[in-house]
């Protein structure tokens, strides 16, 4: 199943009161809300590891497989966090599972880590990998040869 990230997954991680001060903190006057631009760009993230596999399809627009959701998550929790000037919300267990959630996204992209297919396919489209095929230079001709 292909879900959107929401508000209510980010809680699953971080506390209300967390949330509130990662939202207000560190932003410029007039500058709004930064969870939803974070969320979109860990969405961006998550697709194009989905799509770097040619086995995997990608899902409606603005959703990733329920299967990354957690390693999401992490990566909203981990971006929203490196903004502040303190590091007093990245703690090690925190720090650790962003790598873990890079980690599952490599794996992803990699074909390492199966997804369910989506129920109705994105018409966006996918990028093929095609091998490249370069010929081997000589490194060694007649006029290296020694001999009668």
């Amino acid at each position: 199943m292909w879900v959107p990230v929401t508000e209510q997954s980010i809680l699953s991680k971080l506390s209300s009161p967390e949330l509130a001060a990662l939202r207000t903190a560190a932003t410029a006057p007039g500058q709004g809300d930064p969870l939803a631009e974070v969320i979109a760009q860990v969405v961006r993230e998550v697709r194009g590891h989905v799509a770097a596999c040619k086995a995997n399809r990608l899902g409606p627009a603005g959703t990733i497989p329920d299967e990354l959701l957690g390693a999401a998550v992490n990566r909203v929790r981990y971006e929203l966090a490196t903004r502040l000037p303190v590091a007093s919300l990245l703690t090690d267990p925190r720090i650790a599972a962003n790598d873990q959630a890079n980690t599952l996204l490599r794996d992803t992209a990699a074909c390492r880590f199966s997804l369910e297919p989506p129920d109705t396919p994105s018409p966006e489209k996918q990028a093929t990998v095609s091998p490249l095929w370069f010929a081997r230079r000589k490194k060694y001709t007649s006029r290296h040869e020694d001999g009668a």
